[in-house]
This record gives structure tokens, C-alpha cells and sequence, in this order.
């Protein structure tokens, strides 16, 4: 999450590098998602060891904030855009691949909670 407000401190609002549109509009809507996806798994809630809870949840909650925003409500931004949805998808399917595919190969104490949780 530190890395995610770095990237979002240091590129701003008026990003003007390669890819602007997307970095200005849809990057932090993959990201925040996906930090937080890593954030829950750090729960003593053993509910919230399960990828398929924990995906569910991220993308619930990104969703509410942007059907807030549509009616008016400014939570965590002022602009409703619908592409944000697919955004908060890629961000929840990309941080769910890593922990049940991707981290488990990698690093010895990764267990995939996936086959615990179906």
C-alpha cells in the first residue's frame, strides 16, 4: 500500500508521462484494489483467508464507492466512470492470481487458501 500511495504521490493527477489516460484515469482503480486484496489476508478472521471472500469483498467495496459516486456521493473521488469496474476486476483477478497460483511457487511458507476455501 506504501508503494501504491508512492506511485499515486509522485505521478499526481497531472501525470504526463508514457500512457497518461490510463495512469491519470484507471491505474490507481487496479491497484487499490489489489493492495487491499493483500491487506485483508493479514486478518486474524479466518473468513478472510479465502480468495474467493476476499475478491468478493475488494470488488464489493470498490463498486459501492463508484455507485456512490454516480449519485453524487464523493468517496474516494468525484467522477462516476463505468470502465472503473472493469478496472476494479483486473486489479481483484490479477492480486488473486498471484495468491493462489503465482506466490505459492515462489515462496515456501505461501499456502494457497484457495483449495481450503472450495
Amino acid at each position: 500500500m506504501i508503494l501504491i500511495a508512492l506511485i499515486h504521490f509522485f505521478t499526481g493527477s497531472n501525470y504526463k508521462g508514457p500512457y497518461p489516460e490510463f495512469v491519470n484515469g484507471y491505474l490507481l482503480d487496479i491497484l487499490v484494489p489489489f493492495g487491499f486484496y493483500f491487506l485483508l489476508g493479514l486478518s486474524k478472521f479466518p473468513l478472510l483467508k479465502s480468495w474467493i471472500v476476499k475478491s468478493i469483498l475488494m470488488f464489493g467495496v470498490a463498486s459501492f464507492t463508484e455507485i456512490a459516486q454516480f449519485f453524487g456521493v464523493p468517496i474516494f473521488g468525484h467522477t462516476f466512470d463505468p470502465v472503473d469496474f472493469v478496472m476494479f476486476g483486473i486489479g481483484v483477478i490479477l492480486a488473486a492470481i498471484l495468491d493462489i497460483i503465482v506466490f505459492p511457487r515462489i515462496f515456501d511458507f505461501w499456502t494457497p487458501k484457495a483449495k481450503e476455501s472450495i
